[in-house]
């Protein structure tokens, strides 16, 4: 097992596009997240009449609003990136067929799969840490240009917060990587990974508030419960003006047995598909 991961790392961690997709991540997040929060501030604060608008925008994007800011981001650009990641990961070893010149060697295939599930935790669980990184240090540096305390959030709130958000992105790459291993492709199973999650799930989701039964298979949707799971940390509601994809939730306790769930089933499947069929 230990000697699967390594060899899944030592792979993934020497592919070019792993570490595009991170850093592409990263610019966006600081791009929807801060950049063009504080932009719309510049434009406003000299506008007496959108005071107002231009202090509430300057405070979304201070220190004290890093763990709502930064945990909003997830449920629908975060998400999306990271199914791309989840299909790099194993569509890639398809692609180069290296994963059936591994299945016929010694390694039993499950523990083949399970080195690279457990190196795809370990990459999303990075995705988050430099997300809030990245934030915690350009919202340090707006406060100090703007002349504002800090107010950092309390440490435990940031850690949940990332903790959050490593679920998330865990539950997206996980649904990649089972998609990439069914369809032994890593351009089919981006295309059918964010069509499911951008189009399918939010497609349901504006259906439901119209159509109330459909409420209840939204609860158990992945894009929905990550919004959910955001809403229930402070992020505000896309329907009062929040980030898109954050709803409103008085709980994490379901949103998070749901991603869990999108987690175990995803690598469970993948591990079982990769297992049960023929390597040709």
């Amino acid at each position: 097992m230990i000697a699967s991961v390594r060899a899944a790392w030592f792979a993934d961690r020497r592919r070019p596009a792993v570490w595009t997709v991170t850093a592409t991540w990263t610019i966006l997040a600081l791009a929807f997240g801060i950049g063009i929060p504080y932009l719309v501030h510049l434009g406003l604060a000299g506008d007496p009449e959108q005071a107002d608008a231009a202090e509430s925008l300057l405070a979304a994007v201070l220190p004290g609003q890093l763990v709502t800011t930064g945990i909003g981001l997830f449920p629908l650009f975060g998400g999306a990136i990271v199914v791309i990641l989840g299909a790099l990961v194993v569509g890639n070893e398809y692609r180069w067929g290296t994963l059936n010149l591994i299945f016929t060697q010694r390694p039993r295939r499950g523990q083949v799969l399970a080195g690279h599930a457990v190196v795809l935790c370990g990459l999303t669980l990075l995705i988050a840490v430099l997300t809030f990184g990245a934030l915690a240090l350009v919202t340090g540096l707006l406060a100090m240009v703007e002349g504002r305390a800090p107010g950092w959030p309390p440490a435990a709130d940031l850690a949940g917060a990332v903790a959050a958000a490593w679920l998330i992105c865990t539950a997206h790459a996980s649904v990649g990587w089972f998609l990439a291993i069914a369809f032994r492709s890593t351009a089919t199973a981006i295309a059918v990974g964010l069509v499911w999650t951008l189009v399918l799930e939010n497609a349901i989701s504006g259906l439901a508030l119209v159509l109330s039964p459909l409420q209840l298979l939204q609860k158990v949707l992945l894009a929905p419960s990550s919004g959910a799971l955001a809403g229930a940390l402070g992020a505000r509601s896309q329907f009062d003006g929040g980030t898109p994809g954050v709803m409103e939730s008085s709980s994490a306790l379901l949103p998070v047995i749901v991603l869990l769930g999108y987690t175990l089933l995803m690598f469970g499947l993948g591990s079982w598909l990769a297992a049960r069929r023929d390597v040709s």
